[in-house]
């Protein structure tokens, strides 16, 4: 993740050098509602390492509300790159793991250090616009064990593309407000406990929707 910050934040001080003379920065703070849903697949192996059997969780979902800061620049009248960071984490509900009585385990994710980096294009219908970007997010696994089952899962990194649709109504003195929503497809995640008889779980089919409202300050 602190290479991808380092990139973009290369690529933006670039691009200010490039042009210069036509950048309008922007700042911004934001609240989310969100909500994510994906599929979470266990797999269980033996002491030769071989699978031996295969459990897939029912399709979960969840909804999570937390803060974001963006910096932009405006490019011309139609084009804008940012990146927008969100600074707290969030978590998903506890699911207990499929082991037998006693060394049940309750696992669930915290996503970290989401970050996208994006693309806004204004189109001719007032203020709406488009935007495309890439979202990146660290995933770690929480584990509350019981009985003799004390091995920790490891931890994973989701990214994908994400595209949405808004509207921008400026008020005055460089101020404007946004309502955005946004959609992004995450790649899977897969960590398992390191054991040769290991536990390995996968969560796939990820998907986000994002409701976003924004107060924007351009100079």
């Amino acid at each position: 993740m602190k290479k991808l910050i380092i990139a973009i934040i290369s690529a933006m001080l670039l691009a200010t050098s490039a042009f210069s003379m036509d950048l309008r920065p922007s700042v911004g703070i934001s609240g989310n509602m969100a909500v994510y849903a994906a599929t979470g697949t266990e797999k269980n192996f033996n002491n030769a390492g071989t699978s031996v059997d295969t459990t897939t969780d029912e399709h979960g979902a969840f909804v999570a509300e937390y803060g974001s800061i963006f910096l932009e620049a405006a490019l011309n009248d139609m084009i804008s790159v940012g990146i927008d960071y969100v600074p707290m984490d969030f978590e998903t509900p506890e699911n207990t793991s499929n082991e037998d009585q006693g060394n049940q385990r309750t696992v669930s994710a915290r996503f970290d250090d989401l970050t996208t980096v994006y693309a806004k294009l204004n189109v001719p219908l007032g203020g709406t616009y488009l935007k495309v970007g890439y979202s990146q997010a660290d995933v770690t696994s929480n584990e509350n064990g019981s009985g003799a089952s004390r091995n920790s899962y490891g931890n994973d990194t989701t990214s994908g593309m994400t595209v949405g649709l808004g509207y921008n109504h400026e008020v005055a003195n460089g101020f404007a407000v946004r309502l955005e929503v946004t959609g992004t497809d995450f790649s899977d995640v897969q960590v398992d406990n390191g054991q040769t008889n290991k536990t390995e779980i996968t969560v796939k089919d990820m998907i986000g929707a994002r409701g976003t409202l924004s107060i924007v300050k351009s100079f």
